[in-house]
C-alpha cells in the first residue's frame, strides 16, 4: 500500500473532525502550510472554480463581498485579481484569519476586515451588508450544514449574489439539496442553480469528495 501525501492525509483528518471546538484545532495546525502545502501538493481549484462561478455575469458588482470560511484567503486573492475591491472574510481560526490578513493585491490588504466568528450560531455580521457571498470548503461534512445559511442570508443585501461550494459527496445526505430548494419554493431565494465543478486539478471523476456543487442563487 502506498504511503499517503500529506493533502490525502489532511483531508482524512478534516473530513473525521466534527464540531467548532474541533474544527478550530485543526486549522490551528494548518494554517502555516495550508497554501505551501495542502493547496500546492493536492492540485486544489475548488476557490477558483467558485470565484470563476461568482463572477460569471456579475461585472457590474458594486458593494461588498462576504467570503464564508475565509480561511487563509485564497478566493479573497482570486476575487481581487478580478477586480473585487471590497471583501469581508469570516472564519472560525484565528491563526487562518492571520494568514488572510497577510494577503495584499497591488500593495494593499485583500480583506476590509476579517471576522473571527461560529457560523453555526447568530454572528455580529450585519443585516443587509452583502451585495455578494462566496464560499469553497466550508460547506461540507463537520463544518457547515444548510441551516448556516440562513445567517447568510440575512446579512445580504436584496438580490445579492451567492456563490456556494458544497462537497458533492454531502449535497443530499447533509439536507443541501432539499433546504435550498424549499427556500427557493418559499420565496426567500431565486434563480437558483446548480454548477458541478472540480475541487482538484487531477480529478477522479467517480469520487463524489473530488466534486463540488456551487450553489448560485440570489437573495430575495
Amino acid at each position: 500500500m502506498s504511503r499517503k501525501s500529506a493533502a490525502e492525509l489532511g483531508l482524512d483528518k478534516a473530513y473525521a473532525t466534527e464540531g467548532p471546538e474541533a474544527n478550530r484545532e485543526l486549522y490551528a495546525s494548518w494554517a502555516a502550510t495550508y497554501e505551501s502545502g495542502f493547496i500546492v501538493d493536492s492540485g486544489y481549484v475548488y476557490h477558483q472554480e467558485v470565484v470563476k462561478v461568482f463572477c460569471d455575469g456579475s461585472s457590474e458588482l458594486s458593494g461588498p463581498v462576504l467570503d464564508v470560511g475565509c480561511g487563509t484567503g485564497v478566493i479573497g486573492g482570486e476575487l481581487a485579481k478580478l477586480g473585487v475591491s471590497v471583501i469581508d472574510g469570516i472564519d472560525i481560526s484565528p491563526e487562518m484569519l492571520a494568514e488572510a490578513a497577510a494577503k495584499n493585491h497591488h500593495g494593499r490588504p485583500v480583506y476590509r476586515q476579517l471576522i473571527e466568528a461560529d457560523l453555526t450560531g447568530r454572528t455580529e455580521l450585519a443585516d443587509n451588508a452583502y451585495v455578494g457571498v462566496v464560499s469553497s470548503g466550508a460547506f461540507t461534512h463537520g463544518i457547515l450544514g444548510p441551516e448556516t445559511i440562513s445567517e447568510l442570508l440575512r446579512a445580504a443585501r436584496p438580490g445579492a449574489r451567492f456563490a456556494l461550494g458544497i462537497n458533492s459527496a454531502h449535497f443530499e445526505k447533509f439536507g443541501f439539496d432539499q433546504w435550498l430548494e424549499q427556500r427557493r419554493s418559499d420565496g426567500h431565494i431565486a434563480k437558483l442553480e446548480f454548477k458541478l465543478r472540480p475541487i482538484y486539478g487531477d480529478v477522479d471523476e467517480d469520487d463524489p469528495n473530488q466534486w463540488t456543487r456551487i450553489a448560485v442563487f440570489a437573495a430575495a
